[in-house]
Order: C-alpha cells, then sequence, then structure tokens
C-alpha cells in the first residue's frame, strides 16, 4: 500500500468527501465546502463514509455531520481532525499535498509501506472492517431506495429548495 492524501480544493459534498475520507491524509482550502449529505435527500451515507468518518473523529462528531448532513469548511474541518491544514487557496492546498508526499516520498519506502499497513490494520479491527461497513452501508441505501423520502429529497434538491420528508 502506498499513502494517500486528499488535496480538497473545491466542493467536496457525499460522495466526493466519501472519497477524501478514504485517504490517509487530507489538507483543505479554507472555503472548501465538505460533507456527507446523503440523510438531506433521504439516502444512507454510502461508499465507506460512516467507516472512514468515525475512525477519524469519533462516533459523536460523525454523528453530527451523518445525521445533519451539516456542510463545513476548512478551518472547521482542521478543528474537528478531519484535516490537517487548511490553506488560503485551492493552489495552495494542492501545494501543501504536494509538499507532504515529498517529504513522506523521501523516507524509507518499505517502512512507509508497512507503516501505511499497519495503520489500516488498526482501522479494521478498531471499526469492526471496512467490508462488513460498506455491506451495513449497501443495505441501509437498498432500504432507502423505494422510500418517498428519497423521491422528495432529489426533488427537492433539483427544485433548489428544503425538502419536507414524511417518513415513507
Amino acid at each position: 500500500p502506498v499513502p494517500t492524501i486528499a488535496a480538497i480544493n473545491g466542493p467536496a459534498i457525499g460522495a466526493g468527501f466519501a472519497v477524501a475520507l478514504a485517504c490517509d491524509m487530507r489538507v483543505v482550502a479554507r472555503e472548501a465546502p465538505m460533507g456527507i449529505t446523503f440523510v438531506n435527500l433521504g439516502l444512507h451515507p454510502g461508499m465507506g463514509s460512516t467507516f472512514f468518518l468515525s475512525s477519524i473523529v469519533g462516533p459523536q462528531v460523525a454523528a453530527r455531520l451523518c445525521l445533519t448532513g451539516d456542510v463545513i469548511k476548512g478551518d472547521e474541518a482542521v478543528a474537528l481532525g478531519l484535516a490537517l491544514s487548511s490553506h488560503e487557496t485551492g493552489a495552495d492546498c494542492v501545494d501543501a499535498a504536494e509538499q507532504l508526499a515529498g517529504r513522506i516520498a523521501t523516507a524509507a519506502p518499505i517502512a512507509v509501506r508497512t507503516t501505511v499497513k499497519s495503520l489500516r490494520s488498526l482501522q479494521e479491527v478498531e471499526r469492526g472492517g471496512l467490508d462488513r461497513a460498506l455491506m451495513r452501508e449497501a443495505d441501509a441505501q437498498a432500504q432507502c431506495y423505494n422510500t418517498e423520502d428519497l423521491i422528495e429529497g432529489i426533488r427537492a434538491l433539483e427544485e433548489k429548495r428544503s425538502p419536507s420528508f414524511w417518513n415513507k
């Protein structure tokens, strides 16, 4: 395995943020919006976002972000432990990610690979495994697919209004 760094230099909402969460480290642009907004569409979060988010920030902050669909920006992401650093511009963010990658690249390759493997193994042991989390998320999403709430959430997004959910 190789270390991965997400440079969040623009909007990372829903699936885009889930991809960033799967990375080992994240750096962000100060004004980049980020969030797991699935519930505001009437859908359970997916793509391993519940697994990675709770592993990164703990269950309480993960619950807040997953259950409210709150969208945060760079400085709050750093304060919550979601990102290493917040940068003034998207270009500065990418530069910071490249500098970090460069520092890692100067370290001993075998030591880096084995350390990445150990860190990821810890997540697997502590959180019950990514495969199990993905199966749970897929099952929960399937339960949402045939609901009127999902239809309403998508319609509200298209119409640029707040959804009115009916628990149906």
